[in-house]
């Protein structure tokens, strides 16, 4: 046999290998040289982007005309140096910062409360202006619920009512389970505490780099305030006051990483299965108009907690005691008063 047929029957047999449904296999599997370039470049920019970059913290450089006004406190804790409001005289009242902003949320509440109560409005790890100082603190219900604790032992505190919104309130609901003793009233304002699926938009937080990546970006002014206007129905309530007043804390890097670790790991089975068993008078007061925790909820905790009120609040989003401030201090005054 010469060389060329030699030759003819090599590449016959390559050709015949490379038509074998394995080579086609092999030829689909294997990316062009650039897309994997270009795939390696982006995984790289996203984690550099979700570990290692950090946005300014603009925040810090804001001088709160609140807080110049209320005057802040300190409670210097193992845990964290607690910053809070405090107004008036009375039986004790602890308002719990709602998640992702600061004692701002409850700047309509203050004055009415403390006409007749001791009222503290606190800012706990990982939320508006309060220092962390375990670094060990692992941002889930067990150490948010053991800083509501702290922070009623530093300031002398042995029984208080508890009043939270959203993420605050599932905090205040948990405490009240464990501490039953030390919760006199308890009051939930479009509160978490249910084994029940966020939306699409707090759930994608709970994906790694996503979720670091999603929170860093969305510290900007005109994000809160889009983040404001979803939540709140009475666009008039949305101020420029009050969006500078939400926004700065949420620049702080304690602040943004605490966004993300608490939507993965605050685990809402423990409260709903506790709620049979939750023996504190409960007011579940609720915005019909609630894009974040549907009004359906509300009706959820009252059918399972054995000493709740359910009342709705028409023309509301979820956060109502700055949405619709009036009906709210009518229902809390009521309620702390009974």
């Amino acid at each position: 046999m010469d060389r060329s047929q030699e030759t003819d029957q090599a590449g016959a047999g390559e050709l015949a290998e490379s038509s074998t449904p394995q080579a086609q296999a092999r030829r689909r599997r294997r990316w062009p040289r650039w897309l994997l370039a270009v795939t390696a470049v982006l995984v790289a920019v996203a984690l550099l982007g979700a570990y290692v970059w950090q946005p300014a913290e603009s925040g810090r450089d804001f001088r709160s005309p609140y807080l110049a006004e209320m005057g802040s406190h300190y409670a210097d804790t193992a845990t964290a140096r607690f910053h809070y409001l405090t107004a008036g005289t009375g039986t004790p009242v602890v308002l719990l910062s709602p998640g992702g902003t600061s004692v701002i949320g409850w700047k309509d509440q203050v004055e009415v409360l403390a006409r007749d109560h001791k009222v503290y409005v606190v800012d706990l790890p990982g939320q508006g202006y309060t220092e962390l100082r375990d670094d060990d603190f692992r941002f889930d219900l067990d150490a948010m619920t053991a800083a509501i604790g702290t922070f009623l032992d530093a300031v002398g505190v042995k029984e208080a009512a508890l009043a939270g919104n959203s993420w605050s309130g599932g905090w205040a609901l948990a405490f009240a389970q464990r501490h039953p003793e030390r919760v006199s009233k308890l009051a939930l304002l479009d509160a978490t505490g249910l084994d029940l699926r966020g939306t699409w938009m707090w759930e994608a937080l709970k994906i790694p780099v996503i979720g670091e990546i999603a929170t860093k970006l969305s510290t900007g002014k005109a994000t809160v305030r889009r983040l404001a206007d979803g939540m709140m129905v009475n666009s008039d309530r949305v101020t420029d006051q009050l969006i500078d007043e939400w926004w700065a804390p949420m620049t702080f890097h304690d602040n943004i990483r605490a966004t993300y670790l608490l939507e993965r790991r605050l685990d809402w089975s423990v409260t709903e299965r506790a709620l049979p068993s939750t023996r504190t008078p409960t007011l579940v007061l609720w915005g019909a108009q609630d894009t974040v925790q549907p009004v359906e909820r509300a009706h959820r905790f009252g059918d399972l907690m054995p000493d709740a009120r359910v009342e709705i609040l028409d023309g509301c989003g979820h956060v109502p005691q700055l949405d619709c401030p009036d009906r709210v201090n009518q229902q809390l005054t009521a309620f702390l008063a009974d």
